[in-house]
């Protein structure tokens, strides 16, 4: 499939785009996806990302972090106990 209109704007050339079959999961409070080929693959994919981002937050110091940075991980870490 080729994209030739970009809510107004000018391309030069189509972008040619594949349609494919993905499962995605999302949750949009913490702005986290994941996707795969089946729900458990994007389900897995999802858990993934979030055990990722949780030994990153547990390795980090306070001040590494912005101040939205630092209100992002608390958000996150109020999902654990």
């Amino acid at each position: 499939m080729l994209i030739d209109k970009i809510k107004g704007l000018q391309l030069k050339k189509p972008i040619e785009v594949i349609i494919t079959k993905l499962y995605t999961v999302e949750n949009t409070d913490l702005n986290l996806y994941g996707s795969g080929a089946t729900k458990k693959e994007a389900i897995a994919d999802f858990v993934f990302a979030v055990v990722d981002i949780y030994e990153d937050f547990l390795m980090a110091d306070d001040g590494d972090f912005t101040n939205g940075g630092k209100e992002f991980k608390d958000k996150f870490l109020s999902y654990f106990n």
